[in-house]
């Protein structure tokens, strides 16, 4: 058919097939087709997507099912679930009445590096599946409040519907926004990549840009992707990256905070491959230098080796080249008598930065307590009851009209939210 695509159907009792639906349709539709393709009846199964069940009046344009999609079928006695519509008249609603000034663009909060095939950066989207079996037929019992629910393995809970799995506890997993995935795809998370909702100046240039880098230092200086950029290619040309312990070779703040590293490395993708390439290639020198390893000193090998304990008389294994492990020249017999030859691992500066001299002392916060451009309080879309958030999920309910709505957008809470920020960190 014509404007169609194929999503899978997965039954809790093992049965698997293919439906043809559209993009605008709703959920209470799709159940209808698979009414037709398994004989069940509407109120015999709830559909779940991505870590949500399915509410009959949800779109699958606005829940992000896509082709290769798959809907898991939990069989049961369910009745049908939709949101409740607003009490008000018609006739009481003025039409005319100023709605509140609202970003129409899709505010991005995930970032990913995605290896195939974007080998890029790219806007992410969030997922979960069972811990246990990898199936994604899992329910949250709670939304995430933040990148430490996400990012602590088996932290958050939930119930798995896969069939012969009893599993509790919840995975995340990220999928790039630029292209289909199938449910087995993932990519890396960038979790220092965010969308400047704050509005805060570059520690670097004191410009404010729409995404941004932010550290994980307590202050949580906060830097444009051009000027991180900069910043780790300064670093890199110089041989400021340091080998730490848990997260490798890698750089700090730039106002020197304590606890600031880059945690993980593919953030340093935003260089560009060559420079990446370079990265890989002096951490690989940097940990062998540290296990006590030395670099053939022949022009176009610096192929790299560990010595025996005491031993100066060392045989490259890739060109032959004999030399002395003490001075790096020809092998000799006797003391060295002439200085070491030049070593692989000298500083290669290229140049002065303005992030030469930046310290924690000219280091410029504006925004200290990080206060959102986004207020505490704000009224619900649909009854104006007011309702005060301080930190956690993005996805509220009112207490008074049970509406379900998104914190930043201030419209029903829908995919695109879950997808672009299901939480605000």
């Amino acid at each position: 058919m014509a404007g169609t695509f194929p999503v899978s159907v997965k039954e809790s009792g093992g049965r698997n097939y293919v439906i043809e639906v559209r993009a605008n349709w709703n959920v209470a539709q799709v159940k209808d087709a698979i009414v037709r393709q398994s004989g069940l009846q509407p109120n015999q199964f709830k559909l779940i997507f991505a870590g949500m069940a399915l509410k009959d009046n949800m779109t699958l344009q606005g829940i992000g099912v896509q082709n290769t999609s798959t809907l898991h079928c939990i069989r049961g006695n369910y009745a049908s679930v939709n949101v409740a519509v607003s009490s008000k008249p018609l006739a009481d609603v003025n039409l005319g009445a100023a709605e509140p000034e609202r970003d129409s663009r899709r505010r991005t909060q995930f970032y990913v590096y995605c290896k195939n095939p974007c080998d890029a950066v790219a806007p992410g989207k969030l997922r979960v599946r069972c811990a246990k079996c990898k199936d994604t037929s899992f329910v949250l019992s709670q939304d995430p409040g933040g990148w430490s629910d996400v990012l602590t393995p088996r932290k958050l809970q939930g119930n798995c519907h896969a069939s012969n799995c009893d599993g509790t506890t919840a995975e995340f997993y990220f999928k790039c926004s630029n292209h289909h995935t199938l449910n087995e795809d993932s990519s890396v998370a960038l979790h220092m990549i965010r969308t400047n909702n704050v509005n805060v100046q570059c520690i670097a240039c004191y410009e404010i840009r729409d995404i941004v880098v932010v550290f994980d230092c307590d202050v949580g200086h906060s830097i444009c992707v051009g000027c991180f950029v900069e910043y780790a290619e300064t670093a890199l040309n110089s041989r400021g990256f340091e080998n730490h312990d848990e997260y490798g070779y890698t750089i700090k703040c730039p106002a020197d905070c304590d606890d600031s590293e880059v945690k993980e490395a593919h953030h340093f993708h935003m260089m560009g491959p060559k420079n990446y390439n370079r990265y890989q290639r002096f951490a690989t020198e940097e940990f062998l230098r540290l296990s006590g390893g030395i670099f053939c000193p022949q022009p176009k090998c610096s192929n790299g080796m560990i010595p025996e304990p005491g031993e100066r008389r060392v045989e490259c294994n890739a060109c032959k080249h004999v030399f002395c492990a003490d001075c790096k020249n020809p092998y000799h017999s006797g003391n060295c008598s002439s200085a070491p030859a030049a070593d692989q691992q000298t500083n290669q500066a290229s140049g002065s930065s303005r992030f030469d001299s930046i310290d924690g002392r000219q280091a410029r916060w504006v925004d200290a307590n990080k206060q959102c451009i986004n207020n505490t309080t704000k009224n619900c879309p649909r009854c104006k009851s007011a309702i005060e958030k301080n930190g956690g999920c993005n996805h509220v309910t009112c207490l008074i009209c049970k509406f379900e709505f998104c914190w930043p957008c201030l419209l029903e809470w829908n995919r695109n939210c879950q997808d672009d920020h299901w939480f605000e960190d």
